[in-house]
C-alpha cells in the first residue's frame, strides 16, 4: 500500500489557495477539504449566535479562542479519517494561528489518528499590492475588515513563516490575476 500525501495549501486571503489546492487535488486524484466549506455555516451560525459580526474574524477574539480551534480540528479529523482509507488529502486553509508551533503538525497527526504520511506544506505568495487588488475586485463580505484595517492585516497575516518540522516546503509565487482563493 503507497503512503497517502498530505498537501496544505497555506497564504492569505486571496493569494491564490483554492485555485492551487483545487488543482493539486485534482492531479492527484485527493480527497478536497476547504476549511471554509467544511465549517463556514457553522462558524458564521456562531457568531452569530454569541453576538458578534459573522464576517469579522481576524479581530474578534471570541472567534480566535473559541471558534479558530474548533474549525481546525475539524478540518485534521476528516483529513484523518481520509487518510486512514488510503486517500491522499489536499487542506486548503490559511493555518497562520499556528505557524509559530514547529510541533504542529505532528501532535495533530497523533491526536486525529494520521497514518504515515508525506506531508508538503504549498505556500502561496503573492505581493502586497497584488492581494489587496484581488480583494478589493472579489468584493467579499468577510474580506471587509482586512481592507479597512490593511497595515494590521498585512502585518499578521502576510507572511508564511511558518516553523512546522517534518515537512516538505513547497513556494508558489501567484502573481497573475486570474488566481484567486
Amino acid at each position: 500500500m503507497t503512503v497517502p500525501k498530505v498537501f496544505i495549501v497555506i497564504g492569505p486571503a486571496g493569494s491564490g489557495k483554492t485555485t492551487i489546492a483545487q488543482q493539486t487535488a485534482k492531479e492527484y486524484g485527493a480527497a478536497y477539504l476547504d476549511k471554509d466549506q467544511i465549517c463556514g455555516r457553522l462558524v458564521e451560525f456562531s457568531l452569530k449566535a454569541a453576538g458578534h459580526d459573522p464576517s469579522d474574524r481576524e479581530s474578534n477574539g471570541f472567534y480566535r479562542e473559541h471558534v479558530l480551534p474548533l474549525e481546525y480540528q475539524t478540518l485534521l479529523d476528516v483529513a484523518g479519517a481520509n487518510l486512514r482509507l488510503g486517500r491522499s488529502v489536499v487542506l486548503d486553509a490559511p493555518f497562520g494561528a499556528y505557524f509559530a508551533m514547529p510541533d504542529y503538525l505532528t501532535h495533530a497527526a497523533e491526536e486525529f489518528g494520521w497514518p504515515l504520511s508525506e506531508i508538503t506544506v504549498v505556500r502561496v505568495r503573492v505581493p502586497q499590492e497584488v492581494l489587496r487588488e484581488r480583494l478589493i475586485q472579489r468584493g467579499l463580505e468577510r474580506d471587509r475588515w482586512k481592507l479597512a484595517h490593511w497595515d494590521e492585516y498585512w502585518a499578521a497575516y502576510g507572511s508564511l513563516d511558518c516553523t512546522w518540522s517534518g515537512v516538505l516546503f513547497l513556494d508558489i509565487d501567484n502573481e497573475s490575476p486570474l488566481s484567486q482563493g
